[in-house]
């Protein structure tokens, strides 16, 4: 890395997919930290038309290629869940920093693996749980460590989307077969549950229920069906390592909505997102606080006061990536490890197989500390 200048290549970085282009490359060519040298696509006219209007030197159709390029030090994984781990395997083999969306595999055995290479391989390595750049999120997260509202109590999240229902589109009709690992547990609830998490610590015990009231789901525009194996009902209660008492309500196919409410012996904080579609990764959050007396008699003069925290480029992820890339940039430069990596996805893959075991079996799961 000549002159402190990060060079990457994005595999998924066709202009094409939505997520990458209006993220990862909008964010990266405005970073003084990072030049893009390198689109891959499955596609040869996608991946040379991206790389011509990006003005980048390569592109690829091969993975692999992208990987083993010398004009390469970070590798951007912007794909589908189910190739997230070939496409990380690649750049692990070829000792390249890896930046990977979350999910990281499609299953926790896959993230093991994945972490343990890239520990082998001594690369830096960064998970896309982008909701922890928030400022919201770490406004609120320093305030209840500080004791802004004394000791937690309780937390209770809801999330909704309007997706992963009865109701897609052909691109994502994907996510509604569990063997895939995009769904409304892993996606919505994964990001959701890791900026529970993260705010307050992690579960110790849980219970769960997962419902699925849509075995099938209608392709907008058509009249064709496809076999949906997924819940689109996800309830869980436990108790955080904290003592804190947690319920969690996840659903799929219905008006989107986040709200995070944290109550504790002199007040409450809510955190909740603007125009939502059940995705708190996405940004637009707002924060809302009460204080109260600690022994609270009369709710007469209590009342949620609204605190500004954000800037107006939160209102979009592309804010979040911006911030995160800004971390990794650190983090490669001065040998730090500061930006979520690949441990810190095998303890949410596991604390969502903790949800899944709890559900098919009724019981109530321990989780480790």
């Amino acid at each position: 890395m000549k002159n402190k200048l990060i060079k990457v290549g994005i595999i998924g970085g066709s202009l094409n997919n939505q997520w990458a282009s209006k993220t990862h490359i909008p964010a990266l060519k405005e970073s003084p930290d990072y030049q893009i040298t390198a689109i891959g696509t499955s596609k040869t006219k996608t991946a040379k038309e991206s790389a011509r209007t990006l003005n980048v030197p390569h592109s690829f159709t091969d993975y692999k290629e992208l990987a083993k390029c010398k004009d390469v030090d970070l590798v951007i994984v912007s794909v589908k869940v189910p190739f997230h781990y070939e496409s990380s395997i690649a750049t692990i083999e070829e000792k390249k920093h890896i930046y990977c969306e979350w999910p990281l595999g499609v299953d926790t055995m896959q993230a093991i693996k994945l972490a343990k290479l890239a520990d082998d391989a001594n690369i830096h390595h960064a998970i896309g749980l982008q909701a922890r750049q928030s400022p919201e999120v770490n406004y609120v997260k320093e305030a209840i460590k500080q004791g802004d509202i004394g000791r937690i109590i309780s937390c209770t999240m809801q999330v909704a989307t309007q997706g992963k229902g009865g109701i897609t589109d052909e691109t994502s009709s994907y996510i509604l077969k569990r063997e895939n690992g995009a769904n409304l547990l892993t996606i919505n609830g994964g990001h959701s549950l890791d900026v529970l998490c993260y705010i307050l610590g992690d579960f110790k015990e849980l219970s769960a229920t997962m419902n699925t009231h849509y075995t099938e789901a209608l392709i907008q525009g058509t009249e064709v069906t496809v076999p949906k194996n997924t819940a689109d009902q996800i309830l869980i209660q436990g108790t955080l390592v904290d003592g804190i008492s947690s319920s969690v309500h996840i659903q799929g196919g219905v008006y989107p909505a986040f709200q995070l409410e944290i109550r504790g012996e002199k007040g409450i904080f809510r955190l909740t997102q603007n125009h939502s579609s059940g995705h708190v990764q996405f940004g637009n959050l707002k924060v809302e606080r009460v204080k109260y007396p600690t022994y609270l008699l009369s709710t007469e003069s209590v009342y949620f006061e609204e605190i500004n925290v954000s800037s107006a480029k939160d209102t979009d992820p592309r804010g979040y990536i911006e911030r995160a890339y800004t971390v990794l940039a650190k983090d490669i430069f001065e040998h730090k490890s500061q930006i979520p990596n690949f441990h810190d996805a095998i303890k949410l893959h596991h604390l969502l197989d903790a949800v899944r075991i709890s559900a098919e079996t009724g019981g109530k799961i321990l989780l480790d500390k």
